[in-house]
């Protein structure tokens, strides 16, 4: 990696793409991208109205890209040999670096998801491959590229279009899987007389081509996938699953092991697929109406027969956590939120945390909002705050806050004790009325003793002003009063660390 930030024209440094080392792979391919001006095609798609020279230049920014993306892929692997082929065939995607870029990422999720190996920390970091690389030449522009060693000049379809196969359902088919995140299909096909039976049942169905499951917790590890329909009785109506792990079932005292299953949340049957049993080598002894699964000679798992149908009870083990390699990192990292793990290369997790949930929680903002005045002196908030030590020189220990509504101009009155606010607040009055030639309307403030007294009440009676008082233990209903505290404390700590001055 050092010699990659040294000189960024260095490729040897980039390991060959394989399912194991897609984060290192991505981290440096996307930097050398970046030092080659080629990061900005493979984020961005062409813009419709672009002028013709722009998109020359980008038609042949995008070109430059594929072919840096394609040198470093693995080619002893042929799934990954023939998903790259594919892609560069079609004319659409041929200048999308950005689609083949994605298509690698959900084809290495797939393929770990499916090998089931878990890939620690420091083997994402430190894993290299000595596996050759090849560089990828493309015909373009109506001309045959004679360094292509995968067709010969009569067979390409850049200068030849007319021998381009038209497409047909086998090909949409292969572009389903491949291109459009792998789209796959399972078949489910069960018929019974009665209701279906709830969740904590399975049956046993041969018309199944997989192992579903539609409740979370009986899954001892779960990865998610990217997209996998399943085909049932009515064609409207296919299911999703929503990820690939491994389940242990429980029924009657005996225990069954089952990896690389499906989950699919909307299932309201778990079904077992008896192929999948024969091919793990499993068989069914029936005895009446009582059947067992065994494996050499062990019984696994026994179940019932009712209404033509082979079902099983499951027990769902308290013990039981579900978790897959994303909730793992998030929980590794400190519990960071959804962009800082996308931005990791890491596909981030919708599913809720509790952990977070719980120790994350804020108040709601408080939507409360006074009734509007107009003019100065309709409505004034005033609040106390102290006592404060240490005590200035003067001896101060409190200081009154008042403010206008209306003009939001804040005022502070230094007090030695508490009991001189009423006087303090008489005399501001009558200065402010007489310099504003406005008479005081109104009074905001908390239920505090020494605004809820006779005093503030006949000075409300003998002037004719209302007094409205907050609910107790509510500051936020006193928000002006708190906010101008809040402001002023704050500039007075400034004030005194950033003059290093004592706090008296």
């Amino acid at each position: 990696m050092t010699d990659l930030l040294n000189n960024p024209k260095e490729e040897s440094g980039i390991p060959v793409l394989d399912i194991f080392n897609y984060g290192k792979w991505h981290y440096q391919m996307r930097f050398l991208l970046q030092s080659k001006g080629l990061l900005e095609v493979c984020k961005k798609p062409l813009s419709p109205h672009a002028s013709p020279s722009a998109t020359n230049c980008w038609n042949k920014l995008s070109f430059e890209a594929i072919t840096l993306i394609t040198s470093k892929l693995n080619s002893n692997d042929p799934s990954l040999t023939e998903i790259i082929k594919f892609l560069t065939l079609k004319d659409v995607l041929i200048e999308q670096p950005r689609e083949i870029l994605s298509r690698l990422q959900e084809y290495t999720r797939l393929q770990h998801t499916q090998t089931n190996k878990r890939v620690t920390n420091s083997t994402t970091l430190i894993s290299t491959t000595d596996h050759p690389y090849r560089i990828t030449y493309y015909c373009t522009n109506r001309k045959h590229n004679i360094k292509c060693i995968s067709h010969k000049k009569e067979e390409c379809y850049a200068e030849n279009p007319h021998l381009r196969p038209q497409k047909r359902n086998s090909n949409r088919k292969f572009h389903n899987m491949i291109a459009s995140a792998y789209y796959f299909k399972a078949q489910a096909l069960i018929t019974t007389k009665d209701s279906l039976p709830n969740k904590t049942q399975a049956v046993i169905d041969c018309g199944a081509t997989q192992h579903m499951f539609g409740m979370k917790n009986l899954f001892t590890s779960l990865s998610p996938v990217s997209l996998f329909s399943i085909a049932t009785g009515a064609p409207s109506r296919n299911l999703i699953a929503k990820g690939v792990g491994n389940v242990t079932i429980f029924s009657n005292g005996n225990t069954l092991n089952l990896s690389n299953r499906l989950f699919v949340p909307k299932l309201s049957c778990n079904v077992i697929s008896l192929l999948q049993l024969f091919n793990s080598k499993l068989t069914i002894n029936r005895q009446d109406s009582v059947f067992q699964l065994v494996s050499n000679g062990t019984t696994l798992l026994q179940g019932y027969i009712k209404n033509n149908l082979m079902k099983f009870n499951l027990e769902i083990p308290s013990s039981f956590v579900t978790t897959s390699i994303n909730d793992m990192w998030h929980k590794r990292l400190g519990h960071p939120g959804r962009l800082p793990v996308r931005n990791m290369g890491l596909s981030s997790n919708n599913a809720p945390c509790i952990t977070c949930d719980l120790n994350k929680a804020h108040l709601l903002p408080f939507k409360h909002q006074f009734e509007p005045v107009s003019s100065p002196l309709d409505c004034v908030h005033i609040d106390i705050v102290g006592p404060i030590t240490p005590s200035s020189i003067s001896g101060y220990c409190y200081f009154l806050t008042i403010v206008d509504q209306a003009t939001s101009f804040k005022m502070t009155f230094f007090l030695r004790n508490k009991s001189d606010t009423f006087n303090q607040f008489v005399v501001e009055k009558k200065q402010m009325e007489n310099q504003l030639n406005q008479k005081l309307k109104k009074i905001f403030s908390d239920r505090g003793g020494v605004f809820l007294n006779s005093a503030f009440k006949k000075l409300a009676d003998l002037h004719g002003l209302l007094h409205i008082f907050s609910p107790a233990y509510t500051p936020k209903n006193n928000g002006f009063a708190e906010r101008a505290n809040w402001t002023i404390l704050e500039k007075t700590r400034c004030l005194l660390n950033g003059s290093n001055l004592s706090n008296s």
